[in-house]
């Protein structure tokens, strides 16, 4: 039967200045603005495209809706090249 309980570890000290049971130092969310309006523009692109293809034809809403994908990946793919994906193999002891 696995046990899970509490581990002390006399070498963890508390960070300076203490616990702050009032909570001063919280964490302030912040709305990513740029990726918000990048996520509209892709929705609003994909929701074009069956207006566009009734307006002037099923090529144009084809087009738009290729336009909305490349944008998205487009994006996705800049999102992903700051991510740091060497992970813990840089971990050395």
């Amino acid at each position: 039967m696995a046990f899970v309980g509490l581990v002390s570890d006399p070498r963890w000290e508390p960070p300076e200045g203490g616990w702050d049971p009032d909570g001063e130092h919280r964490r302030t969310w912040r709305v990513p603005w740029k990726t918000v309006v990048w996520v509209l523009i892709v929705i609003g692109l994909v929701v074009l495209v069956p207006i566009v293809g009734h307006a002037v034809g099923a090529f144009a809403g084809y087009l738009v809706l290729c336009v909305a994908l490349a944008v998205g990946f487009w994006r996705f793919d800049r999102w992903c090249s700051r991510l740091y994906w060497r992970d813990v193999r840089d971990y050395q002891s």
